[in-house]
């Protein structure tokens, strides 16, 4: 991996002493003793000016004082590794000047290499901020990571670069070592975490996870973090301390892992509540509809407009934006798109248009590759789904707000379309069961959430339980409250819609 990708956001000092204060906590336990300081072998994957190295080494100096009455040095007691030259070198300088004003001489070591390549070393604490990068931007140093035995071990679809620093931690952790990492939070659910899941799972226990509902950098506006503490010891199930926004909770391990192997922060009420639903439900929603993504255009500026342009009628469709969609409704559209398919055959007005974006729109993967011509959308989707009955999903949203629609509308990538797998599945009951409170507390603990926003996604959509019963009564019962919704919303309605489903848990 060379320098030039190195992508660095430094830990704020805060953050950073909150981090070491429970590293230090779990490893040396109730008992501060100078055999365990002296076996101390601390180490940081990715290191770059050193905010957290620096503060444990102080805060090692403060125990060695605790302990023997005076300050001492180890040069065994931390290690750092960063790919940025002038990072190595300036925390070593840094690593100088704090012994110097705690009255010591040393160096402390810090190396300029790939930590993901290290082999045959083993440390006892595990600290780390490691690199944010996503696969579709860094693709050569994925490649590059992927060509190799570790690279091949842990490698996942879409996954991010940071993976690879907690695989290696796990690795080269002695057992009983405690790791201590601050990343982003998506991993605990994303498809592309499975492998990192699973060998966390296998290898030891979380001991405590610190879940935010915002960036706790200020460089990095829109992430959302955890701090975890794990040791590797395969042998128990220990109990976890959760901290989300809302509460906070012990569980055991074992409780975190959900049957797909996602890490779900709920408590334990919460995971009776999720039991219910299992037990109540007869499907999952993928068994009776159909959830796709909306049209990606491939240049917005050639396809979509602002007002109706009549020289184009024959081709113009009413374009939605997903903050468009309400609670059973819709505003009305603000937008219109040129719906060009592989089955339209544009005419020359058109073309005299698109011709301006030719360029551009020529640029397109799918064009080079030949899927399709250099004048259509680049994802049309079928028609279909945009004409026929739907429910139209937000992709981002703070609360459940699903709508129906069942006349023309053609809506952006950021909307999911619900459309029923035949004939009979009603959609004002599986409309009125995602907009009630039985799924929003479900989706909270096992869909995806980012920050204050749920992130109503395909697949877990199409993974939800669902009560869909049997008895038509029971169905039409469900809908003529929905269609009264849907013509003038209120909330005691709401509240019997509410009711139905709660009362299935009993």
């Amino acid at each position: 991996m060379k320098e030039e990708y190195n992508y660095s956001i430094y830990t704020p000092h805060k953050i950073a002493k909150e981090i070491i204060e429970q590293a230090f906590k779990c490893y040396f336990g109730e008992n501060k003793t100078l055999k365990k300081l002296k076996a101390v072998k601390l180490g940081d994957l990715s290191c770059g000016n050193g905010n957290l190295l620096l503060i444990a080494l102080e805060k090692l100096l403060e125990i060695s004082k605790e302990i023997t009455g005076e300050y001492f040095f180890s040069d065994t007691w931390v290690t750092g590794f960063d790919i940025n030259e002038k990072a190595v070198k300036l925390t070593v300088v840094k690593g100088r000047e704090l012994l110097k004003r705690y009255g010591l001489v040393g160096e402390i070591k810090i190396l300029c290499c790939n930590s993901l390549e290290l082999e045959n070393i083993k440390f006892n604490i595990l600290l780390g901020n490691p690199p944010y990068l996503g696969e579709k931007n860094n693709k050569s140093i994925f490649q590059e990571i992927r060509e190799t035995e570790f690279g091949k071990r842990y490698y996942e679809a879409r996954m991010d670069y940071f993976y690879f620093f907690i695989e290696k931690g796990i690795e080269i952790l002695e057992d009983k070592g405690i790791m201590a990492y601050i990343t982003t939070n998506y991993w605990l659910r994303a498809d592309s975490g499975k492998k990192l899941r699973k060998t966390l799972r296998e290898n030891g226990n979380f001991l405590e996870i610190i879940n935010y509902d915002n960036s706790v950098f200020t460089k990095a506006v829109g992430q959302h973090n955890i701090i975890f503490l794990w040791e590797k010891d395969k042998k128990k199930d220990k109990k976890v301390k959760i901290n989300i926004p809302e509460k906070k909770f012990e569980i055991k391990n074992t409780l975190l892992y959900d049957d797909n192997g996602k890490i779900v922060l709920a408590d334990e009420e919460a995971l009776k509540f999720n039991k219910k639903i299992l037990k109540m439900s007869n499907y999952k929603m993928k068994d009776l509809v159909n959830i796709n993504q909306g049209i990606v255009s491939g240049l917005d500026e050639a396809y979509i407009f602002k007002e109706y342009k009549d020289e184009f009628k024959d081709y113009l469709k009413p374009f939605y934006k997903n903050k468009d969609i309400e609670k059973y409704t819709n505003k009305k559209n603000s937008f219109w798109i040129l719906y060009l398919d592989e089955k339209t055959i544009p005419d020359e007005t058109v073309m005299k248009h698109l011709k301006k974006y030719q360029t551009k729109l020529s640029k397109r993967r799918e064009v080079k590759t030949g899927s399709i011509k250099w004048w259509e959308l680049q994802w049309a989707r079928e028609r279909e789904m945009f004409t026929k009955s739907k429910i139209l999903v937000r992709q981002r949203c703070k609360t459940n707000q699903f709508s129906y629609d069942d006349g023309e509308f053609y809506g952006s990538a950021d909307i999911y379309f619900i459309t029923k797998k035949n004939e009979n599945i009603n959609l004002f009951y599986i409309l009125g069961y995602i907009n009630s409170e039985v799924f929003l507390q479900w989706f909270k603990y096992n869909g995806k959430i980012k920050g204050k926003n749920f992130e109503f996604y395909s697949t877990p959509l199409k993974e939800t339980p669902v009560y869909y019963p049997e008895n038509k009564n029971e169905i039409m019962y469900v809908e003529e409250l929905v269609k009264k919704q849907i013509k003038n919303f209120s909330q005691e309605r709401e509240k019997e819609i509410d009711d139905y489903f709660r009362k299935r848990l009993k």
